[in-house]
């Protein structure tokens, strides 16, 4: 009973925690000096006044792929620049989200449109899928009027 007990133990890590395994292992062993740091997640980085260039490089491939893009795809792809930039630096939403306002209130005529939710929940879900903020719709329809 013991063997199968032991043997069922390490099915189970094998399975569902190979990586935090693999990397318990490297840290006794020495390997990675994760003791002594913060993960990147965790350092402290300087924020941006702003998304840079590289949201102006976004939106000029957006214009050469259609005609004329609407306000709507202009808000959109500097939304999903800004957002991708963030996804690529450590976990810090307290930037990303003055950011978004700032973009956001560059546009008060798409306030009042009926896009406003599905621009609510594209900001949402981006955030969501590159884990750089969990944000809820209410939270950032707040940030239209602010």
């Amino acid at each position: 009973m013991t063997v199968l007990n032991i043997a069922y133990y390490l099915w189970i890590g094998a399975s569902f925690y190979s990586d935090e395994l693999r990397s318990l292992l490297n840290r006794l062993n020495g390997r990675e000096n994760a003791a002594n740091e913060l993960p990147a997640a965790l350092r402290y980085q300087e924020s941006e006044a702003d998304c840079p260039a590289s949201a102006a490089a976004v939106n000029s491939e957006n214009r050469q792929q259609q005609e004329i893009p609407s306000d709507t795809d202009h808000l959109t792809g500097r939304l999903k620049a800004c957002i991708a930039i963030a996804s690529e630096k450590p976990f810090a939403p307290a930037v990303l989200i003055p950011q978004l306002k700032k973009i956001l209130q560059e546009h008060p005529a798409l306030a009042a449109s009926a896009e406003r939710p599905a621009i609510n929940e594209l900001i949402v879900n981006e955030c969501e899928k590159t884990g750089t903020a969990l944000l809820t719709e209410e939270e950032v329809d707040q940030w239209w009027s602010v």
